[in-house]
């Protein structure tokens, strides 16, 4: 059949010739798809909020021979919360951005939709948006089958981690300091390494009410910060958004 349907979040909307958008979605039942939504642009276009970025909708599809086509789509959850808010707006664009550059087209995951939908929710009203930036990027890898190691030396097996460990991004986990061989291994304290585990099993109710140094939250910015530009094999453009940002404000 040339027509079909998935429920989906719009990851990337993008500008086209005329009025139209490309469109790249995350859905429920065919993983990453990408197509054209003709006319989105008109003001008068009933698809227009359905199609924002960020946006939990349902779409009929039109396959074609290189596109698939916007038949219909009816939104479902469009997140005021995150567009009223600069901050959580740009982590919202890191996790779809995230999502967007780490699965490949027509492998559905059925968690992975789960765990960003969730997500989007949460950060809607996260009293801590960075915090559960974190939490998302360390569930992402995981599901990916990236899970960082985080319970003794990835090289050697060394359980008795001091201060001076580190997580190397091309090992994928801890180093103690007798297997440190790179300059660019992240410094990965005690605290920091709870924090991770907990962020990786806890649910979100436990999460809210953490308290993380400053110490802690730039390591661990640091660590997924390097260990998503590893895997992606480039820099995270809402992320270098999300750090201009804060940035201003402490000046």
């Amino acid at each position: 059949m040339n027509l079909y349907g998935v429920r989906a979040v719009v990851l990337n909307s993008r500008s086209m010739r005329d009025a139209d958008r490309l469109l790249t979605l995350y859905s429920l039942e065919k993983g990453k798809i990408q197509a054209i939504a003709h006319g989105v642009n008109k003001p008068t276009s009933r698809k227009r909020g359905a199609v924002q970025p960020f946006c939990h909708s349902d779409f009929m599809l039109r396959r074609g021979r290189e596109l698939d086509t916007v038949s219909q789509c009816e939104g479902l959850d469009i997140f005021p919360g995150l567009w009223g808010s600069l901050e959580k707006m740009g982590y919202a664009a890191h996790v779809a951005e995230a999502v967007e550059v780490l699965t490949e087209e027509g492998e559905p995951n059925q968690a992975l939709f789960a765990l960003l939908l969730n997500t989007l929710r949460r950060l809607e009203t996260a009293s801590d948006p960075a915090l559960t930036a974190r939490g998302f990027e360390l569930k992402l890898v995981s599901l990916l089958g990236y899970r960082p190691h985080l319970d003794s030396c990835v090289n050697c097996g060394n359980e008795s981690l001091s201060q001076s460990a580190a997580f190397s991004v091309s090992d994928g986990g801890l180093v103690c300091l007798n297997c440190r061989t790179n300059d660019r291994d992240q410094p990965c304290s005690g605290e920091t390494v709870a924090i991770m585990k907990l962020l990786l099993s806890a649910e979100s109710v436990k999460v809210a009410r953490l308290r993380v140094s400053t110490r802690s939250r730039d390591e661990m910015q640091r660590v997924m910060k390097h260990y998503l530009q590893w895997l992606t094999e480039k820099r995270s453009r809402s992320m270098r958004f999300m750090e201009s940002v804060l940035e201003y404000r402490e000046k």
